[in-house]
């Protein structure tokens, strides 16, 4: 176990006691006013009056729950309720208001937040999530009480997991390329860390260094993009665009340098790093660059030849030697996942191709590929609505067309998914509290899921104490059987494999806590926070910079892998709770 995971285990150590026989037992009344409180997040009902009896309760966990639903209800009245508990006694409080805090989005709680993460004598979990709250407030003072943190720290063990947090958090101070004069703040804070032994520090400071598109750091990840570590390359790779190159020139850099330098990754011995240069070279336009992109339409791994089909749609000036590239890629016999990213460049690169391509796709026996094809046709206009009705006379596809939606219709369409907290007694919440709340607290292990996928079987643990409504809505969907069949819509190669929306699901309330945003996360789609319904997602990399936006429903402990390797058009094909 490296020093930096053995760090987080300790820090995290104030949010999972070491057992439940250290823990003060819930009583009737416990469960009563956590039932309260389930109740509040999922109305997102400010009640003052109440949540200030539930924060004075006896009971550390009644409390610190009325602290984490400060966080999940935006009200501003919440930070003058926070405010009093900042000093209090328990580690585990205060490092919660620190969540909340940043939750709230408090510009005025930075001061504070500054202070607790500069303090000597801050237990590390509190000065954690003060580093991690300063990077969802995201004023200028936020970032300048993170700069200044990064730049003082001591490079220790014991101090790892705050300053990778506080890297991650002054990372995500995105800088606006369309806004002029565009705001260049100073990485030499970040800078700092690219250098020290600790890999786990290193990539996240390589992460803060390509997220805020400064060319300044172009040098920076030209060096680190031969970093001993996988994980520090494929976050330095990424970052090598060639809009940022060309700003570095006055560092002696150019986009020969850095394209060179990508197209080696593309060989590295990492299938990450290979993904995230070929995706990066893809927005290069030199010639060595094209013809390793279009080669790359032939690799038998999907990381690549998708990442290949799907950036090559920009090279407009090179017809004559793309086209018949991306028609072979979506040609029967090549993976799926392959032919519909190539079918979507072709039919503005190639139409006469993209039509063939659509048609041989529709005689596929999965729906999402029919469908998909099926509204590539239509997108092409009169050519594509003609092969339509050609094939519409074709009595061998009669059963294989799927038929235009009603007028009205189409996504979203029908009946408004029920509003979170509609329909819920307070019987309802009561039980949910006692099904999986109350053993969460009381030590029990975690409940489990299995989904079988075409790739193989992927095992979840759950966290049903930080998420119960979200947990009671995936159980119900898997016990009914409404997952199984549900396609992975949305498959990016080191990113995340995100499903359709689940027939039946409801919308929920996001229960964002201090789990974090981990490799193998379990979430669900949506376009913002409490906007979501399931499908699930599963990440494949971490993904700080949407901390605070996403539940942490679980995490993948069986199967990373194949969530690693499925692609576009995958389904569920079996799902099951294990108990």
């Amino acid at each position: 176990m490296s020093r930096f995971r053995l760090a987080v285990l300790l820090v995290l150590a104030t949010l999972v006691p070491a057992g439940a026989a250290q823990r003060s037992p819930l009583s009737d009344g416990d469960i009563a006013d956590i039932a309260t409180i389930v109740k509040l997040e999922d109305s997102r009902w400010f009640d003052g009056e109440v949540l200030a009896r539930l924060l004075a309760s006896a009971h550390p966990e009644v409390k610190r729950r009325a602290v984490v639903a400060l966080g999940r209800i935006p009200n501003p009245g919440g930070t003058a309720l926070l405010e009093p508990l900042r000093k209090d006694p328990s580690t585990e409080i205060v490092a919660t208001v620190a969540f909340a805090h940043g939750q709230i989005k408090d510009p005025a709680a930075v001061p504070w937040l500054a202070e607790t993460l500069h303090a000597a004598t801050t237990p590390a979990p509190v000065a954690l999530e003060a580093a991690r709250a300063l990077g969802k407030v995201r004023t200028p003072e936020a970032w300048t009480a993170l700069a200044a943190y990064l730049t003082s720290a001591q490079d220790t063990p014991a101090t790892a997991p705050v300053v990778g947090e506080a890297l991650l958090s002054i990372g995500r101070f995105v800088d606006r390329l369309d806004v002029v004069p565009v705001v260049r703040r100073d990485i030499a804070p970040i800078v700092r860390w690219t250098t020290t032994t600790d890999a786990q520090v290193r990539w996240r400071a390589t992460w803060a260094l390509f997220r805020p598109r400064n060319s300044a750091a172009v040098p920076h990840l030209l060096t680190l993009s031969q970093d001993p570590s996988p994980d520090v390359r494929f976050w330095a790779v990424r970052g090598l665009a060639p809009a940022l190159v060309d700003e570095a020139k006055a560092e002696g850099i150019d986009r020969g340098v850095t394209s060179a330098r990508l197209r080696a990754a593309v060989t590295d011995p990492d299938r990450r790093v290979r993904a995230e240069a070929l995706r990066a070279l893809g927005a290069y336009d030199d010639d060595a660059s094209f013809e390793v992109v279009l080669a790359a339409l032939d690799d038998p791994d999907t990381w690549m030849s998708v990442s290949a089909a799907e950036s090559l749609g920009r090279f407009k000036d090179r017809i004559a030697a793309l086209a018949p590239g991306l028609g072979a890629a979506a040609a029967p016999g090549k993976p799926v996942a392959l032919r519909l990213t190539a079918l979507t460049p072709l039919t503005q690169l190639a139409p006469p191709l993209a039509l063939e391509a659509a048609s041989a796709l529709l005689r596929e026996p999965s729906l999402f590929v029919r469908t998909s094809a099926t509204q590539a046709l239509r997108r092409m206009g009169p050519i594509g609505q003609q092969r339509l009705d050609q094939l519409a006379a074709d009595p061998t596809m009669k059963d294989l067309l799927v038929p235009a939606p009603a007028p009205g219709g189409g996504r979203g369409a029908g009946a408004a998914p029920p509003a979170p907290g509609s329909g819920r007694t307070d019987a309802d919440y009561r039980a949910i509290v006692e099904r999986w709340i109350v053993p969460a607290y009381n030590g029990s292990r975690a409940p489990r899921a299995v989904w079988t996928t075409p790739r193989g079987e992927i095992e979840l643990e759950l966290s049903p104490g930080e998420s119960p409504l979200g947990m009671e809505e995936l159980v119900r969907l898997t016990e009914s059987g409404a997952i199984a069949g549900t396609v992975f819509s949305r498959v990016v190669p080191n990113f995340v494999a995100q499903q359709a929306t689940i027939a039946g699901a409801n919308r929920l309330r996001d229960e964002v806590s201090r789990l974090g945003l981990t490799r193998g996360n379990l979430a669900w789609a949506s376009s913002g926070l409490d906007t979501g319904r399931p499908g699930y997602t599963l990440g494949s990399t971490p993904q700080p910079h949407n901390e605070g936006d996403f539940t942490a429903l679980g995490r993948v402990i069986r199967g990373m892998d194949v969530v690693d390797r499925l692609e576009l058009g995958d389904a569920v094909t079996a799902a099951r709770m294990v108990r």
